[in-house]
């Protein structure tokens, strides 16, 4: 066997594979959330009655979640 075959068992790729995946598939929901945030704390420092719509942001936030979570549920589909 050649030294990158021997190298390919001794480490498993599957698992790489699966943490890159989950890494890159949590990068959006991360910026996404983080511009939520701004952008809310943003309109309550001009306007303090609009701190009313908290609710409405974190629905936003949870449906950007679903995508991070996707990302993560995918992993255990993928051989």
């Amino acid at each position: 066997m050649t030294e990158l075959s021997l190298l390919a068992e001794a480490v498993n790729v599957d698992i790489i594979g699966k943490g890159i995946m989950i890494g890159a598939g949590f990068i959006g929901p991360t910026i996404g959330i983080g511009l939520v945030g701004a952008n809310y704390l943003a309109a309550v420092g001009r306007n303090p009655e609009a701190s009313k719509f908290l609710g409405q942001a974190l629905v936003f936030v949870g449906l950007i979640e679903v995508y991070g979570l996707l990302a993560f549920a995918a992993t255990f589909f993928v051989k």
